[in-house]
């Protein structure tokens, strides 16, 4: 089935926010008031190579909602988009945002710079957060092919976009997520030494935040590790992710779970 025909007029153009709109078609699935799990921690952070995202599991109600939820996915290729807020509706708008892309990308014939597809999020941002009770905090991160590096973006609640030189964090867990990302963060920081620092922090987020999902030795659930790099995303497999998180529970059982005087 090809594309409707509009008049000059009223042709939304490469738009696939407009496009549903002159369609008739919704923008995003209603959901009832019960679907209220909210998805916490995402961190996001530059090195050399590209950037790290890694993401908890878990949804949170009054209870725990889920255990396996994926926060990161992949945009396209060479972007990752991570959701923090409604569950349901950051899984209905994850998907928009891929649509989103490859329908711009068909109707021009163009492929959108990494800076503009971070602010082509903010209009869905904001009609979301500002239409429905079901709010979506996403953070953009990617590899810019343009100018060869890592960049990562945040938003507001009303669909302002920032882009941070370092890092940036979404989701309740984000003041222990962040305390560990200062500590730790180096401009020339590797890639596995940005896998580890922000392994570090997701795990700080879960051992202090009763709603976000630490590492789940029981079920061998962790927290999702995702690189964008010149090579494009990549999800690191459940095996080395595994591996990665249980150094740092060793080093903390250790302890005795104390805190001790360097960053660990």
């Amino acid at each position: 089935m090809g594309l409707p025909l509009f008049s000059v007029g009223d042709d939304p153009g490469p738009s696939f926010q407009k496009f549903l709109e002159a369609t008739g078609r919704q923008l995003v699935v209603s959901h009832s008031e019960g679907m209220s799990a909210h998805a916490t921690t995402v961190v996001a952070l530059r090195c050399a190579e590209g950037v790290v995202l890694v993401g908890d599991r878990q949804a949170t109600s009054s209870y725990i909602a889920s255990r396996d939820v994926r926060k990161v996915e992949a945009a396209d290729r060479f972007t990752a988009v991570a959701i923090s807020g409604s569950a349901a509706m950051g899984m209905d708008f994850i998907r928009m945002i891929q649509l989103s892309f490859e329908h711009y990308e068909k109707m021009t014939d163009a492929v959108l710079s990494l800076e503009g597809k971070a602010n082509y999020l903010s209009p869905l941002i904001q009609r979301n957060n500002l239409t429905t009770p079901f709010m979506v905090l996403p953070l953009l991160a990617g590899f810019d092919v343009s100018h060869q590096r890592g960049r990562v973006f945040e938003y507001d609640a009303a669909g302002g976009c920032y882009e941070r030189n370092d890092f940036t964090c979404i989701g309740s867990g984000t003041p222990f997520a962040e305390s560990t990302l200062r500590l730790g963060f180096r401009d020339d920081m590797t890639l596995n030494d940005a896998i580890d620092l922000a392994a570090l922090a997701v795990y700080e987020a879960g051992d202090n935040d009763p709603s976000t999902g630490g590492p789940d030795f029981v079920r061998n659930i962790y927290p999702m590790i995702v690189t964008v790099t010149a090579r494009g995303f990549v999800e690191l497999p459940v095996e080395q992710t595994e591996a990665i998180f249980r150094a740092i529970n060793d080093r903390r059982a250790a302890s005795g779970g104390r805190a001790g005087g360097e960053l660990r």
